[in-house]
């Protein structure tokens, strides 16, 4: 039995071992996003929310059946009196116990088109619920590929960190042990300390940053914000080669796969329709109605038996017409048309900023692309430089100077490549986003 617990146990921690080393690709990020954000997921939910909203206006336009019953009680019978032959007659009118059952059919013939007006609404809502979901899938999955390569970024940035504490305690010992030899002076050892020193801080902060990246990561794609999943991800830039393209017809095809502009027209013809509904007030509604009515009177206490029931049935048309409302009407109308027309000419801006968009996002992720491949040659010459110091200062030839200005280009020239490949990366992403595709990473 102990040692079925025992290999219970093993097994357990292999799987959590293994689970907590697996690895996450920014395509598995996304995706868990999409499954767990809860952002997009409401957004989900607005679909079929606007498909139940076409259902219950749609219902606004067929018979409604109701059943209803009254029960009425008499306190006190109102009376009257009659002159009978010169005496006065005092008479009770009405029964202590009244009920009423009614079961009564409504069918809306015209309401001023309001029904019907309201109803095609409905069904442009759903549209552009649809569109807003695709534009919350694009921009989640654009929060996503900058917080998955934040995190690339932040741990580069942390080794870069490392690397520059590593280095200046590896030439902490150069220095001590030459000036055991009696080569260089007891000052020198002093400027290794603090420049040491120095770098300890910012090898904090690095570390700070990584951690906080990592959260942040987990908090877009819905995991435990202390959970940490190792990245599966490649530096490749050859993976985010835009080719050269016509920037004018680029925005003109961007246009018709925006999910913006797709939602704002559809929120234009929303109003116009919504001035359709508000002029409906000015026009009459008519209604037919049927009801059968059942009816009892009785004095005494007793539930009414059945001979105490009496039937009724009527049939009827209504027509309601609207004369004066102190005008609400034309003030409600006044109000949809203004927002009518703030609407097409934000249709009209939001196409600007669109163009803008794509734009700006063709030459962010152009200066990105130009700047990683001036930062890669940057890092090989100050890699160079950094070994050609050192020799010097090894051989006395050089100063403690020049290594640590070589020292200081390395980790700068490292850090500098490493944010060009983010630039890259998120360029990238956000120009595809710019132009309307759904993919926005390799």
């Amino acid at each position: 039995m102990i040692r079925l617990v025992a290999l219970i146990i093993i097994v357990i921690a292999s799987s959590l071992s293994a689970f907590a080393e697996q690895s996450l690709t920014i395509h598995e990020a996304i995706n868990l996003a999409l499954e767990n954000n809860e952002s997009y997921l409401n957004a989900k939910q607005e679909i079929e929310k606007a498909a139940n909203q076409i259902t219950e206006i749609k219902a606004s336009a067929f018979p409604q059946l109701n059943a209803e019953i009254n029960i009425l009680r008499n306190w006190e019978l109102p009376s009257f009196v009659i002159d009978f032959d010169g005496e006065p007659m005092t008479l009770r009118s009405g029964t202590y116990y009244n009920w009423i059952s009614s079961l009564t059919l409504t069918q809306p013939i015209y309401n001023g088109g309001a029904v019907f007006s309201a109803w095609s609404a409905a069904k442009l809502y759903k549209k552009f619920t649809r569109q807003e979901l695709e534009m919350k899938n694009r921009q989640l999955k654009l929060d996503v590929i900058k917080a998955y390569y934040g995190v690339v970024l932040a741990n580069e940035l942390l080794r870069v960190a490392r690397q520059s504490v590593d280095l200046a305690q590896a030439g902490l010992e150069v220095v001590k042990m030459m000036e055991a030899q009696g080569t260089v002076s007891e000052f020198e050892v002093l400027m290794a300390e603090v420049r040491l020193a120095n770098l300890k801080p910012r090898l904090i902060q690095a570390d700070a940053a990584s951690k906080l990246a990592h959260q942040s990561l987990n908090n877009v794609v819905g995991l435990e914000l202390d959970r940490h999943i190792n990245l599966d991800f490649d530096l490749d830039s050859t993976l985010y080669i835009v080719p050269e393209f016509d920037l004018d017809s680029a925005r003109t095809a961007a246009l018709e796969k925006r999910p913006e502009l797709s939602m704002m027209k559809l929120r234009t013809k929303m109003l116009d329709k919504a001035v359709s509904i508000a002029k409906s007030d000015y026009m009459p509604k008519i209604n037919f109605l049927t009801s059968l009515q059942f009816q009892a009177q009785y004095d005494n206490d007793k539930f009414p038996g059945y001979d105490d029931w009496t039937k009724s049935y009527y049939s009827g048309i209504n027509i309601a017409i609207p004369i004066f409302d102190s005008w609400r009407t034309p003030a409600k109308v006044k109000q949809a048309k203004i927002e009518l027309s703030q609407s097409k000419l934000s249709e009209s801006d939001l196409e600007d900023n669109l163009k803008l968009e794509i734009e700006q996002n063709w030459w962010n992720y152009k200066q990105a692309r130009e700047s990683l491949a001036a930062q890669g040659h940057a890092v090989e010459m100050a890699k160079r430089g950094l070994d050609i110091a050192r020799v010097r200062y090894e051989n006395g030839v050089g100063t403690q100077l020049e290594l640590f200005e070589a020292e200081v280009s390395l980790a700068a020239a490292e850090n500098n490549r490493i944010m060009a490949f983010y630039d890259l990366v998120t360029g990238y992403a956000s120009l595809m986003k710019a132009l309307g595709e759904e993919n926005l990473i390799k």
